[in-house]
């Protein structure tokens, strides 16, 4: 009598668990992106979630050769990692140059200039690898979890042909920062991003007028070299 009445629920509860139990495919960004996307993971895997890292070659923050509670696959790209480093710390001292918003301008379009070349070899190394992707569609993902410092990760989870959900922490004042990110962010009164050092949340109409001007820049500079 007790194995006719608890067999079932067993069965039961063994068949919810196997229901609720997902595959997720991550595509992180590098440094604090990663390390912040890391603590989503391991949550994941910690609910019993299958998580698998997708990571190119080159990068210098995922340390894909260790190992994990959870798998990586990686993806040839044609720059090496020194290369790669160089590009992101460019990237990054941006915001830590003791310099004026409009003067950053120019060190910002000279760096994106030779970033658009990393973000080709990235996109080719993922969309192109017609292998990569083929495995890929065949692990039946469940969902894409990515962060939009990697380029064409949106482009990978239609490729795949799955839902995808975003994990973004900030960027230059673009228009993917307002609208993507879906956080209220007025150029009069929410600094640009690169501008946090010299602009603040009190700002005087010459200041309000350089956010704005910022805001216009920043986005003018992506919209022409098409990032």
């Amino acid at each position: 009598m007790v194995y006719s009445y608890f067999l079932p629920l067993i069965v039961f509860l063994l068949s919810v668990s196997e229901i609720t139990l997902g595959k997720v495919l991550v595509l992180p960004g590098e440094y604090s992106h990663w390390h912040n996307m890391r603590t989503i993971v391991e949550e994941l895997v910690d609910r019993n979630h299958s998580v698998t890292v997708l990571v190119l070659s080159a990068s210098t923050t995922v340390k894909h050769a260790e190992k994990e509670r959870f798998e990586y696959v990686v993806f040839n790209v044609n720059m090496g990692q020194e290369e790669m480093q160089t590009v992101w710390q460019n990237f990054i001292s941006v915001s830590n140059q003791d310099t004026t918003g409009f003067q950053k301008l120019f060190i910002l379009w000279k760096i994106m200039s030779g970033f658009v070349n990393y973000i080709d070899d990235v996109c080719d190394g993922m969309l192109l690898d017609k292998k990569l992707v083929t495995s890929l569609t065949d692990s039946h993902y469940d969902v894409i979890l990515y962060d939009p410092m990697i380029p064409c990760s949106d482009l990978m989870a239609e490729t795949l042909g799955v839902p995808r959900v975003m994990s973004f922490r900030f960027s230059f004042a673009f228009s993917v920062e307002r609208l993507c990110g879906q956080m209220p962010a007025p150029p009069s009164y929410v600094p640009a991003v690169a501008a946090h050092g010299h602009l603040t949340d009190h700002m005087d109409f010459i200041e309000r007028l350089e956010n704005v001007l910022l805001y216009i820049a920043h986005t003018a500079i992506f919209r022409l070299l098409r990032v």
